[in-house]
C-alpha cells in the first residue's frame, strides 16, 4: 500500500478531488443555473492556487471565504430549483445535498490547513485544544533569554 504522508499537499488534494466529484454530478441536471458552475470553479482555482503557493495563506482564504459562501449560495440554488421530476434531476440535486454538507467539513479542514501554515488565518482564529498541527512560534536558540536573576545587580 502506498504511504500516502509523502504525497505532497494530500488533505487540499482529497479535498479537491472529493467536491470535484460531487460538483460534477451535481450540476449534470438541467435544472441547475450556471452562476453555482461559475462559483464551484472559483472554488477549484482557489484549491489550485493553494496547492502551488505553500508560502503563503492567502489562497487558503480565498478558498475558505469562497467555500463559506458557497454554502449559503447552495442553500439558496436548492431552495429555488430544486429538481421535482425525473430520477436524475432529482440524483444531482441529491448530490448537490451532499456537496454541500461536505463544505461544511471541508470548511473546518481548510481553516486548520490555514493555521497549520500560519499567517492571518492563524491569528484571526487561534487554535484551539484539538487543533494539534498548527505552528508554534520561533525559539531563536542563537541567543540565550535573559532571566531575571541576570538583573539583578543592575
Amino acid at each position: 500500500m502506498p504511504d500516502i504522508s509523502a504525497i505532497a499537499h494530500f488533505p487540499l488534494k482529497v479535498i479537491f478531488a472529493i467536491h470535484l466529484v460531487l460538483t460534477s454530478w451535481g450540476l449534470q441536471g438541467h435544472w441547475c443555473p450556471q452562476s453555482a458552475l461559475f462559483y464551484n470553479l472559483l472554488f477549484f482555482v482557489c484549491l489550485m492556487w493553494a496547492v502551488h503557493n505553500i508560502e503563503s495563506d492567502e489562497p487558503l482564504q480565498f478558498a475558505l471565504c469562497v467555500n463559506v459562501l458557497s454554502i449559503f449560495l447552495d442553500v439558496v440554488t436548492l431552495s429555488m430549483y430544486f429538481p421535482q421530476n425525473w430520477a436524475s434531476e432529482k440524483f444531482s440535486g441529491a448530490v448537490m445535498i451532499i456537496n454541500l454538507l461536505v463544505r461544511i467539513v471541508t470548511t473546518i479542514s481548510l481553516l486548520r490547513i490555514g493555521q497549520a501554515r500560519g499567517g492571518t488565518l492563524a491569528a484571526m482564529f487561534p487554535p484551539g485544544p484539538g487543533m494539534e498541527y498548527a505552528r508554534q512560534q520561533y525559539e531563536d536558540i542563537s541567543y540565550p533569554v535573559p532571566q531575571n536573576a541576570d538583573f539583578s545587580g543592575i
